[in-house]
């Protein structure tokens, strides 16, 4: 998991765990660190080709305050 991962070590850690093997990351927009874990993806599967995207499972959560419909796919395209 991501959560309480700071972000100016969330890439860094992602990238190093997926390195070793790791293959499940499990993420939430609420977590803050989205975005340099997006980082670490791109650099696993297009720069070092550690990885392929389709051996990649990434989880995310639709958080509580996003359940109302007209919230929902915007909270996805959010994450």
């Amino acid at each position: 998991g991501t959560w309480k991962l700071p972000g100016d070590i969330a890439e860094g850690l992602v990238s190093s765990a997926i390195r070793e093997g790791y293959g499940l990351v499990d993420c939430a927009a609420i977590y803050g660190n989205e975005k340099e874990i997006g980082k670490s993806f791109k650099k696993a599967i297009k720069d070092d080709k550690i990885i392929n995207r389709d051996e990649l499972f990434v989880t995310s959560k639709l958080w509580n305050v996003d359940h109302a419909p007209k919230d929902v796919k915007p909270a996805i395209e959010r994450t």
